[in-house]
C-alpha cells in the first residue's frame, strides 16, 4: 500500500501546484486593467471555475488518502 500512498501524494502535490498557478492567473486577471471588463469577467469566471474543480479534486483525494492511511496506522499498532 505504500506505493499507492506515494502515488496519491504525488497526485495531490500536482493538484496543489495547479491550484497555485490558477490563483496566480486569477490575480493577474484582477490586476490587468487593459482588457474590457466583459473579457475580464469571462476570464475570471473560467479561472474561478477551474479553481473550484481543482479544490474539489484535492478534497476528494485527501479524503481517499485518509481512508488508506487509517488502516495502515492500525496495522502498525498491532
Amino acid at each position: 500500500m505504500n506505493n499507492k500512498l506515494k502515488f496519491l501524494e504525488i497526485m495531490l502535490s500536482d493538484l496543489v501546484s495547479e491550484r497555485d498557478t490558477q490563483e496566480l492567473e486569477l490575480n493577474r486577471i484582477l490586476n490587468d486593467e487593459n482588457p474590457p471588463i466583459i473579457h475580464r469577467k469571462i476570464d475570471f469566471d473560467k479561472v474561478l471555475d477551474s479553481i473550484t474543480k481543482t479544490n474539489s479534486k484535492i478534497k476528494t483525494l485527501s479524503e481517499y488518502m485518509g481512508t488508506l492511511v487509517t488502516p495502515e496506522l492500525n496495522n502498525n499498532n498491532d
